[in-house]
């Protein structure tokens, strides 16, 4: 018998590898994802179908399909398709073929504050955590990593992904609270140094089946995240044990990656569990350990094989994501403690690894061409954007913005003719960072002009972040009463004047606002040099925010007497 297996979220890197693990057994293949993807493509796939986001609408998807196509294996890639086996929608026959642990050691899984508590009870070391929000009291160390207690969520339809922050100082904490994570529970944890260990584990019902260890080489971004380079190592019994323990209290059934920070000092700390099959999977599979094969085996009932040998020292790559590491590694500040770097040249020369047979690259498979070139040409197609950029910004960039900016002045002698009132509407994205301090310092420098600020934001009545309050303090003004506006029509007709911070902008006023184009500005146009775009110090740290804080100053400056003219 063939089985017929359904893979959701096929648009994931765990989807497609499973889609050519499984293929290559020569299981039928069913590719479901919320949008086209490259795993469409794939050799192995015989339909390829479009499922629903929101994890109730998923659900019932899932169970009439499974009961049209009588499904051996529902493998729920990523934490979304997994969400949708948490609801009352969900039938009990594709919960079976689904091989997923208990309902509520899942939600354990994925809340990474009940993780903690979980954890701390069976012994398992964790870092200093608390649950904080904007009123908290502030940490009296720095730094500290502040984490959503769930990675993502499904709100209007659309799935909302949260990332980790690391906040050096009082300023990024602030900003993070009020703005990154202001409707969402976070956890506060101690930042701990070390290395990336992640143990992938197969279970039948609470029994441990086969393991796999792997270090983090590469993550995306420098401060932690994803795997885009990582290695084999040996599955050393004070690795496999504190995962394992914490993996059979949860009664746990199916695949699961428990994620640790090693320290330099021995010391495992863990970090949190994936309940579900994992972004670098493709190194468990070519080393040996075929985790969605295994899988398959306890769905359709049939033994186990016994642990696989795997090749230690063995790495995979994800060469697209890669490519954005090894840029980020090329320009980061190595003697930052914070970031995750590593030697460039060496970094260079590990490219030539898949010549002597150690490496491989997610998703190349001979007998699947059509990915691997379509792999291959998205690697060329970022390197070629890269380089054209570069090559543009060194060519042509100081050309365009001086003509630009020549544009821009003579836009603004135009808007001006013959006007008795003058007046300037700021605009940049969220209306909390770049506009409402050229707003703030353009009343300043010139009292005659009527001067306001706005953004494309949605949500109003935001405040400015913290670090940015402490930027404008550094200029002599104050924003610690702005509110975020969204710019409407009214503000646009009253302007004489449109002033935008960047690209994203232009594309904005393009779509919104089409009329007030011949009266629309780069403010960067006037600084010295030019330059098309001012950068959003959003995110970034407080010597960013004065940095930029400062190149907003000298152009709203230079605005100023071209106002006068």
């Amino acid at each position: 018998m063939t089985p017929k297996i359904l893979i959701l979220d096929s648009d994931s890197s765990a989807g497609l590898e499973s889609i050519q693990s499984l293929g290559r057994l020569g299981a039928t293949i069913h590719a479901a994802a919320s949008q086209p993807c490259l795993a469409f493509s794939s050799r192995y796939v015989h339909e390829t179908t479009l499922h629903p986001v929101a994890s109730e609408e998923l659900a019932s998807w899932i169970s009439n399909r499974h009961v049209d196509q009588a499904y051996d294996l529902i493998v729920p890639v990523t934490e979304r398709a997994l969400m949708a086996f948490l609801t009352p929608e969900i039938s009990e026959a594709a919960q079976d073929r689904a091989v997923l642990a208990p309902s509520e050691s899942i939600r354990v899984a994925l809340d990474k504050e009940k993780t903690r508590q979980f954890a701390s009870k069976l012994g398992l070391l964790v870092p200093h955590s608390r649950m904080v929000t904007k009123q908290s009291s502030e940490p009296t160390q720095f730094p500290v990593v502040l984490k959503p207690v769930h990675s993502k969520r499904v709100r209007g339809g659309k799935v909302e992904g949260h990332v980790v922050t690391i906040a050096r100082n009082l300023a990024d904490w602030h900003s993070a609270l009020q703005n990154t994570y202001s409707d969402i529970d976070v956890q506060e944890q101690e930042y701990v140094s070390g290395k990336g260990i992640g143990v992938e584990m197969l279970f039948n019902h609470g029994q441990p089946c086969w393991h796999f260890v792997h270090e983090r080489l590469h993550e995306v971004p420098l401060t932690g995240g994803a795997s885009s380079y990582r290695q084999a190592i040996a599955a050393m019994p004070y690795l496999i044990e504190p995962a394992g323990r914490l993996l059979r209290a949860l009664s746990w059934h199916g695949a699961a990656m428990v994620e640790f920070k090693l320290t330099g000092d021995g010391t495992l700390y863990l970090v949190e569990i994936n309940p579900r099959l994992w972004g670098s999977l493709a190194l468990g599979i070519d080393a040996g350990v075929n985790f969605p094969a295994g899988l398959l085996s306890i769905s359709l009932g049939l033994p186990v094989p016994a642990q696989p040998k795997y090749r230690v020292g063995y790495r995979t790559r994800n060469l697209v994501s890669d490519l954005f590491w090894m840029r980020a590694n090329l320009l980061a500040d190595h003697s930052d403690p914070l970031l995750l770097i590593r030697p460039r040249m060496v970094s260079f020369l590990e490219y030539g690894r898949p010549l002597l047979g150690e490496e491989s690259w997610d998703f190349f498979d001979i007998h699947d061409l059509g990915i691997t070139f379509r792999s291959v040409a998205e690697v060329l197609s970022e390197i070629g954007k890269k380089l054209a950029a570069a090559m543009f910004r060194r060519v042509y960039g100081p050309i365009q913005s001086y003509y630009l900016s020549s544009i821009a002045q003579k836009s603004v002698l135009r808007a001006l003719s013959r006007k008795r009132k003058r007046s300037i509407l700021f605009l940049c994205y969220g209306n909390i960072c770049r506009s409402p301090l050229a707003e703030a310092l353009a009343r300043v420098c010139m009292p005659e002009v009527q001067v306001a600020s706005a953004g494309f934001h949605e949500r109003e009545a935001r405040p400015s972040p913290g670090f940015m309050q402490s930027v404008a303090s550094s200029l002599s003004t104050d924003l610690s009463a702005h509110r975020s506006l969204r710019v409407v029509s009214r503000m646009i007709d009253d302007a004489d004047v449109v002033v935008i911070m960047d690209r994203r902008n232009y594309a904005d006023m393009k779509e919104k606002f089409p009329r007030a184009l011949p009266k629309t500005v780069f403010l960067g146009m006037f600084a010295d040099p030019p330059q098309l775009e001012v950068e959003d110090p959003y995110g970034l740290s407080f010597e960013d925010g004065l940095r930029i804080g400062g190149k907003i100053s000298e152009s709203v400056k230079t605005l100023a007497n071209w106002m006068r003219l």
